[in-house]
């Protein structure tokens, strides 16, 4: 019986893999205020965050040349991060961009998988929040990236990272207070860039719902009219 019940567990999650991408993202969030103050706790996050999006890759069961394209992508993205760990503080643009680069790239193949005309399954709807989350982990990166160049393009009135500098933990929840539309509270942009970052991830968020209400509802009239 216990055998019978496991085996239909995985087999759930291999219908619906997105599920476990959705649950190993929340674990990031909740991991980064936990180990993001050492050394060791974000390389062993940065390494993890690599983890999951190849998870996510998984999810999606893409073509064999876009998995090698991300895979090297990946090695190289978390060289860099390693790098800057380490000191090699030249190299952090480059780590940063390729971060955001290789999160984008997911996401996007991911709302690709979310929004084709195939039917709406809970393997879909998991992907959706997936999405969603990586949207703003993606525009978290692109903030970080800012603060490289424009070191005072936010005000808070508690930073927790060096020189006054939000770190990654108050960046990524400052990227969904955006995406959510739910309004600023410690955090505010103050350079012109910063502001218009988080005009687009204001309507990439506003979109994003949109469009996804939008499929949901097509995709219940057209089975309405079969019926």
């Amino acid at each position: 019986m216990i055998r019978g019940r496991l085996l239909r567990r995985l087999a759930y999650v291999r219908r619906n893999r997105c599920s476990v991408l959705v649950a190993a993202l929340c674990f990031f969030i909740l991991a980064n205020p936990l180990f993001s103050g050492s050394l060791v706790g974000a390389v062993t996050l940065a390494a993890s965050l690599f983890i999951i999006l190849v998870l996510a890759v998984w999810a999606l069961r893409v073509r064999r040349p876009f998995i090698w394209a991300l895979a090297l992508l990946a090695f190289v993205t978390l060289d860099a991060l390693v790098a800057d760990r380490l000191g090699m503080n030249w190299i952090r643009p480059l780590a940063l961009a390729a971060t955001a680069a290789f999160i984008s790239i997911v996401t996007v193949a991911l709302l690709r998988y979310v929004l084709d005309r195939r039917p709406i399954t809970t393997d879909k709807v998991f992907g959706a929040v997936a999405a969603y989350i990586l949207i703003a982990l993606s525009f978290a990166t692109i903030f970080s990236l800012l603060q490289v160049f424009e070191p005072h393009a936010f005000n808070a009135v508690v930073a927790h990272g060096s020189d006054g500098r939000l770190n990654w933990p108050d960046l990524m929840y400052f990227s969904f207070t955006v995406l959510t539309s739910t309004g600023f509270g410690e955090i505010t942009p103050v350079t012109p860039m910063a502001r218009a970052l988080i005009v687009l991830e204001q309507v990439l968020g506003v979109m994003y719902v949109a469009f996804l209400v939008a499929r949901l509802a097509n995709m219940y009239g057209r089975e309405k009219r079969l019926l």
